[in-house]
């Protein structure tokens, strides 16, 4: 009986202990990882060169379906007409681009670029075209290339070498740069146009043809940056007619 006695108070005791130890348990703050309290600069990197890898193999994976997709359904399927016609001068397609970036198609304008470019790159070549063995990423880099024959070269060194993106570009990157060299004896382009080219690029996006600017960019400008910005395009447009009254017009 008084086992009994004895059983009940402990459990008693403990019930009352219960919620005291409870708050206890609750009060104790959880041990942080140590990345939390202090920046870790060499974890951040390296995280960002993960995300950066998952990315680059997920959408490149995707890259070559997206671009065979568009050939066939605005082009017909004929590189020669996407090679005739230049893509802000197709209706459609035009209408698709306006939409990236969005929820109904989250890609931006520069992807649908390179998914077709590289659509039609490929579209005629050989089964044995060290090209066809590349990942999409390395054939996107080939997209800069000057001729045809030279990204068969640049392939068949990627494939030889097992070079990187970072590398091919690099190569790419050195081929325009030889292009862009006068040949020997050549005289230099006149100031006027290489400086309306250079203007003329900077308005341009290069994939679509179109003004590099969009609608949200100047949904963002503060009012002071709207008068700014008008003060630009006025100066801009004083310039042009002075131009125009240079070339006699």
């Amino acid at each position: 009986m008084l086992s009994s006695v004895q059983t009940e108070a402990n459990v008693a005791r403990k019930t009352e202990e219960s919620p005291t130890e409870a708050i206890v348990v609750a009060e104790q703050e959880p041990v942080l990882p140590a990345s939390a309290a202090k920046k870790d600069t060499k974890l951040v990197d390296k995280a960002a060169k993960q995300i950066r890898d998952i990315l680059a193999r997920t959408v490149s994976q995707g890259l070559e379906d997206v671009g065979n997709y568009l050939l066939d359904t605005f082009y017909d399927g004929k590189p020669e007409l996407y090679q005739s016609l230049k893509p802000s001068k197709h209706a459609s397609l035009t209408l698709l681009e306006e939409r990236c970036e969005t929820l109904d198609l989250p890609v931006s304008r520069t992807f649908l670029a390179n998914a077709i470019g590289v659509a039609v790159m490929t579209k005629h070549l050989p089964r044995s075209s060290p090209i066809l063995k590349l990942p999409p990423s390395h054939k996107t880099e080939l997209l800069g290339v000057s001729t045809p024959e030279k990204a068969e070269t640049l392939a068949a060194k990627v494939l030889e070498g097992k070079l990187t993106v970072v590398k091919l570009r690099e190569l790419v990157r050195k081929d325009r740069a030889k292009n862009k060299k006068n040949p020997q004896g050549r005289k230099p382009t006149p100031t006027v146009v290489r400086v309306l080219t250079s203007c003329a690029k900077l308005l341009n996006h290069r994939e679509t043809g179109r003004i590099i600017f969009r609608k949200a960019d100047f949904a963002e400008l503060t009012p002071e940056q709207v008068d700014e910005v008008k003060e630009l395009r006025e100066m801009i447009l004083k310039r042009m007619d002075e131009v125009q009254k240079h070339l006699g017009g």
